[in-house]
């Protein structure tokens, strides 16, 4: 491991902690340095973490400058939102678990489209809100609930949330034990591997260290997913002209503000340089997420292909 670099915790500006976020090049893949303990990392969320981003209404205000910006992401943006139509139709009974589920988007998407949905989630707002579309336990993919421990579903999600476990490994063969015979597994991580990391490094909003223990790329997130007994069999991209949105900058902004880092007009114009050099970029430099599909390696499938990689504008 190589140090990446060090910085402090933009929402708890009145702790002087540095973390530092090393990396693997072999594995491509990155992680906070040190052993963290399960009420440490509660300690890291700041009241209000699930609704920290700026208010919408801040693109109504923006400036055409400001504007144009966004609308050339948007033309060069094909990324591919979760969809349950993206699920094979190979298993009988439709059925979800949404492991982190926040305030429930993702379990109402699905259960609109037919699914029985439950929902796993340690915060208690967050859980309060998630109840109103199903039933909803507390719990995380390292420690799931006694309710779920001899229940099986067709589809197990984990959106934005491996980044965030102390042991992935763990996360990863929990969530294996939760998915029925012909299921599939979705987990959908930062994609470390953007331009946008590597050009805003701290200050990229996707980093969010220290609540972001764990740092994948396609690459590494597939190594896990094999060492966890998972068969990939998909692989896509997502998330570009948010990037651009004045929400995503101005929270940017207020990151490098509070970790003590440059504001000034050479970051500013950052995201003018990061448009033209990721506009035609591979989606593995471009997009700011992935999503990877995977099944238990020891099932086969007639006519699902194996470990593909979509890109965007062919999904």
């Amino acid at each position: 491991m190589v140090r990446r670099f060090q910085t402090r915790d933009h929402l708890r500006p009145e702790v002087a902690t540095e973390y530092a976020v090393d990396w693997c090049p072999i594995c491509d893949f990155g992680r906070i340095a040190g052993q963290f303990t399960a009420p440490e990392v509660a300690s890291f969320y700041a009241p209000g973490y699930y609704t920290h981003l700026a208010d919408a209404a801040e693109d109504r205000r923006a400036s055409l400058f400001h504007r144009l910006r966004l609308h050339l992401a948007w033309k060069a943006d094909n990324g591919v939102v979760l969809s349950p139509a993206e699920i094979p139709a190979s298993h009988p009974a439709a059925t979800l678990c949404d492991v982190g589920c926040g305030g429930g988007h993702a379990m109402a998407l699905f259960r609109k489209a037919g699914y029985d949905v439950v929902g796993v989630e340690p915060d208690p707002c967050a859980r309060a809100l998630a109840s109103n579309v199903g039933e909803v336990f507390d719990g995380t993919a390292e420690a799931l609930p006694a309710e779920l421990q001899n229940r099986k579903f067709s589809v197990v999600l984990l959106s934005h949330v491996l980044e965030h476990c102390i042991d992935p490994t763990l996360a990863l063969g929990a969530i294996r034990s939760l998915l029925a015979p012909g299921g599939t597994a979705i987990f959908e991580v930062p994609n470390n591997g953007a331009r946008g990391f590597r050009m805003y490094g701290p200050g990229w909003f996707f980093a969010d260290v220290p609540r972001h223990l764990q740092f994948f790329t396609e690459r590494s997130l597939r190594k896990a997913m094999t060492a966890a007994g998972f068969r990939v069999t998909r692989v896509i991209y997502t998330g570009y002209s948010r990037q651009f949105s004045p929400q995503w900058l101005a929270s940017q902004q207020s990151i490098r503000e509070c970790t003590g880092e440059d504001t000034g007009a050479s970051w500013r114009s950052n995201s003018w340089r990061l448009l033209a050099s990721t506009a035609f970029a591979s989606p593995a430099e471009k997009y700011d997420s992935i999503r990877i599909h995977a099944v238990h390696a020891a099932e086969a499938f007639p006519g699902v292909e194996t470990s593909r990689t979509i890109t965007p504008a062919a999904a």
